[in-house]
């Protein structure tokens, strides 16, 4: 509940002040006339009080009580809650308790009241504080009301901590959830490079050391920028367009590889590693150096929709590793999902000869 957005900042003051001068607003007609002392209304002077301290005994619950209790310091939130009680009830009770009571020396007097002057003492209580039946009547504001203030402000402080616990907790989840599914991402990759990088040093390759320089930033890439939860999507791009030449180098002639991109003059973000699952399944079951191949990947940027369109000719293919296709594609729509619900349109068609992925993404 209480972050640090000037949303929440402003609507907490907002909820505050409105409390605070609600004595304003709610008290009785008939107590604006009295009792005074010194020229002040002490039933609006109590209910000001009043109203003061529970908004600091809420912020000390939230704060402090709650958790207190959930760190199992029991007798520590027991002394605190009595001593918090105490500091913010009394006071209103001694103003009180001061209304319709005449200082000693008055005792016995005549009970004569200033009227129409606020300057001087009053202390008699109107007539109309008073029912038939010699009750208070309905409206006015006791020691009765500001007990169950008092609870009430606590208890709500209780579910206001509470959910605001429980959506932490679903927070956490939530990136425990997508660091898995993101170290799940292209388990193999490594390996592989490594074992192309190994035979273009074996053939003394002019393309080894270009490929290791290229690894050596992809993986720098996984370690450090992907560990946020938005990456600006020129360094997405620049990571795709590494992974592809070194997919080039490691096919070379076997298919022909078409890649664009159009439209990024505006600074956008996006969830990094969402886009390769799509780019490496093209390359994992779309090349055969027997059978004569493409591989089409388009990246556009239209205001704020990003559209990857990846297309390959379907070909047998020999895999030795595990085919994990139907995991990696449910792992990209869980993430897909968890990040940009109701934002993002996903359409897998193929044919007997062509395997199409097109994806339409709103970012920032």
């Amino acid at each position: 509940m209480f972050n640090n957005s000037k949303k929440s900042l402003w609507i907490q003051i907002t909820c505050i002040c409105i409390f605070i001068v609600a004595p304003f607003l709610l008290i009785p007609q008939h107590h604006l006339a009295g009792p005074f002392i010194a020229g002040i209304n002490l039933m609006l002077l109590k209910n000001l009080v009043a109203n003061t301290l529970l908004v600091l005994f809420f912020y000390f619950s939230y704060y402090i009580l709650i958790p207190a209790f959930y760190s199992k310091k029991y007798a520590r939130f027991i002394l605190y809650f009595l001593i918090s009680g105490f500091l913010t009830l009394a006071p209103s009770f001694l103003i009180e308790s001061s209304i319709g009571k005449p200082p000693p020396n008055m005792q016995g007097s005549n009970n004569e009241t200033f009227s129409n002057n606020h300057d001087r003492l009053q202390f008699e209580p109107d007539d109309d504080d008073f029912g038939p039946d010699g009750h208070r009547k309905n409206g006015d504001r006791h020691w009765e009301d500001d007990i169950f203030l008092f609870i009430s402000v606590f208890i709500i402080s209780i579910v206001i901590n509470l959910q605001a616990r429980i959506k932490q907790t679903e927070k956490e989840k939530l990136a425990a959830e997508l660091a898995y599914l993101k170290s799940q991402i292209n388990p193999h990759f490594l390996f592989n490079t490594l074992n192309n990088i190994y035979s273009l040093a074996l053939k003394k390759s002019d393309d080894t050391a270009n490929a290791i320089v290229k690894l050596s930033g992809m993986m720098r890439y996984n370690i450090t920028d992907a560990q946020s939860e938005f990456i600006e999507i020129e360094k997405e791009i620049a990571y795709i367009s590494s992974y592809i030449e070194l997919q080039k180098i490691r096919i070379g002639e076997t298919a022909k590889v078409n890649f664009t991109i159009d439209g990024l003059e505006h600074n956008h973000q996006i969830a990094p590693l969402l886009l390769i699952f799509f780019i490496e399944n093209a390359f994992k079951y779309g090349v055969n150096p027997e059978i004569e191949s493409f591989i089409q990947i388009a990246i556009g940027i239209t205001n704020n929709t990003l559209e990857l369109k990846v297309s390959n000719k379907i070909v047998p293919v020999s895999i030795v590793e595990n085919s994990n296709t139907g995991t990696g594609i449910a792992n990209v729509i869980r993430r897909l999902d968890l990040l940009y619900s109701g934002k993002y349109q996903l359409q897998i068609s193929h044919t007997e000869t062509d395997y199409t992925v097109t994806l339409l993404i709103t970012i920032k």
